[in-house]
């Protein structure tokens, strides 16, 4: 095997070890600051991407021909770079408040063209388009799902030696792998751009350019600097170069050295731009988990699971009805997005501020006896000439619209209030209908104070969905700021445990006082009467 001088060696052992030093620290940090786990959780797994560099780069300077080296550390670091890559975008997505709001937010804006030639070739993307989105989604995810297969069947070539990378030839299985891998990575890397590009100007507040360059640099200077360097060898210009091949490739050695040292400056970058200050009790002044509840957490797979299953089906995009705002918005003129959700059912109402979803043909026919109308029918089918035809503002479709919105509809606020007011179920009552909430002991709990508390923040806030039975339950969690927007909720809340206990002791005082004139109105009476 070729060998380097010793001090590279020893250089490269310190570097690995400060560089895996200083990412554990930060992951220690944020677990004792997990205040926010769908972030953090994110970015946790992104810098875990350092450490495990740390250790394969070391390993495979010291025996890069280990069977342990080449058949587990390379594989699982292989297959980690790819998961980082997808990690990074749910962190984006995470961050403009989940892929909803994004197609939400994104409703009306005009869609935007791919970069370069491809401008001219394909047509614009509108994110709006929750099919856009799940195009841009898969083209990130597949080579998460590619990357796995193309390791193990490199390794399982290799054990039957047909894998031979000096072979170019078309019945080469190194060529036809190295093909497939460049393509997905490519398209990993540009649709990941192309999301980059598209939501621009909504990621500048979260200053996403350095998490960019540390997720994309260690990557890419692990890859390409490891083509150069495999150049340099086969043209025999590096020392030692021209060593047997079987015992190792000087390029490697070189290569693994270099990362060892620059894993410092990756290190420091992961550290500011994943930072943990944000979430500390000085930013986030409000419960954190405990320590092995955030390691629970963090090592969960759920998440993912869920997440890739419902990406690959695919079924949830494709339904619009998932990505609808209570307001009226209607789509850019040039969205492909318009007009699928029409076809779905979507209609505005004649004054242009509401709007309701025509029920399918599977909801018509199946609940409460409903028959369609005709026009009703027309409008759901596919091919309807004149909703094609109909290039223009989708408001007034409906001019003699009922008063009451048909099935599957957006209630409007006072219906809402209506129906909601129905539930009389009290917190207690929730939490036992709730088979693991049940199990859990809350007779040191002020229920009824809680209920007080309850009311009171329905009426001076204005929320007419607190009344529902899953918001109950979420109002006795005690990590409440992990919910969307509950932030804000959660402040008036508290505010308004500041104003009850401020109201209870001036009951305290008033009652004292009437106490005190009382005894004060008795001791006169123990001495008798001066009249």
């Amino acid at each position: 095997m070729p060998r380097l001088p010793r001090w590279v060696v020893t250089v490269s052992f310190y570097s690995s070890l400060a560089s895996a030093i200083i990412i554990l620290l930060s992951i220690l940090m944020h677990l004792r600051n997990y205040r926010k786990p769908f972030h953090q959780r994110l970015m946790i797994r992104i810098q875990l991407i350092v450490p495990l560099f740390a250790i394969t780069c070391y390993s495979m300077l010291i025996n890069q021909k280990s069977a342990f080296n080449r058949f587990l550390l390379e594989p699982v670091r292989e297959i980690y770079e790819a998961f980082v890559i997808y990690t990074f975008f749910s962190l984006l997505t995470d961050m403009l408040g989940g892929e909803r709001n994004i197609i939400i937010m994104t409703s009306g804006r005009r869609p935007v063209r791919h970069p370069g030639v491809l401008g001219y070739l394909l047509p614009p993307l509108d994110i709006s388009d929750s099919k856009t989105f799940l195009g841009i989604k898969r083209g990130i995810l597949q080579y998460v799902w590619l990357k796995p297969i193309i390791c193990f069947s490199t390794l399982l070539f290799e054990m039957i030696g047909i894998y031979n990378v000096n072979d170019m030839s078309w019945r080469s299985i190194y060529l036809w792998l190295t093909l497939i891998y460049n393509a997905s990575v490519t398209l990993s890397l540009y649709s990941l751009a192309v999301f980059w590009k598209i939501l621009w100007d909504d990621l500048k507040p979260f200053k996403p350019v350095g998490k960019f360059l540390c997720v994309k640099l260690i990557i890419f200077a692990s890859y390409w600097q490891g083509v150069i360097l495999a150049i340099l060898n086969f043209f025999q210009l590096l020392p030692g170069s021209d060593d047997n091949e079987a015992n190792g490739s000087i390029g490697v050695c070189i290569q693994n050295a270099l990362l060892c040292v620059e894993l410092i400056a990756f290190a420091i970058g992961h550290w500011l731009s994943f930072s943990y200050y944000p979430f500390t009790v000085s930013q986030l002044p409000w419960g954190r988990f405990k320590f092995h509840y955030a390691l629970k957490d963090w090592l969960g797979y759920k998440d993912l699971q869920i997440d890739f299953q419902k990406t690959f089906k695919g079924d949830h995009y494709k339904d619009y009805r998932q990505f609808d705002s209570v307001e009226a918005v209607v789509a850019h003129p040039d969205s492909r997005g318009r007009m699928s959700r029409i076809h779905q059912g979507l209609r505005y109402h004649y004054d242009g501020k509401h709007k309701h979803w025509l029920p399918d043909n599977q909801s018509v026919t199946a609940s409460q006896g409903i028959v369609p109308s005709t026009s009703e029918i027309h409008a759901l089918q596919p091919d309807n000439a004149s909703i094609l035809s109909n290039n223009t503002s989708m408001r007034a479709m409906y001019p003699a619209s009922p008063k009451n919105s048909p099935p599957n509809s957006p209630m409007l606020e006072e219906e809402t209030r209506s129906i909601s007011s129905t539930s009389s179920l009290s917190i207690l009552e929730q939490l036992n209908s709730d088979g693991l909430l049940s199990t859990i002991d809350y007779s040191s709990e002020k229920f009824d104070e809680d209920e007080m508390i309850y009311s009171e923040a329905i009426d001076t806030i204005g929320n007419h969905t607190l009344e529902s039975d899953h918001t109950k339950k979420i109002l006795n969690y005690p990590i409440i700021d992990g919910v969307l927007d509950s932030h804000l909720y959660g402040y008036k809340v508290q505010k308004l445990r500041q104003r009850q206990q401020g109201m209870r002791q001036q009951q305290k005082l008033k009652s004292k006082r009437d106490s005190d004139k009382v005894l004060q109105s008795n001791q006169s009476y123990r001495y008798g009467s001066i009249v």
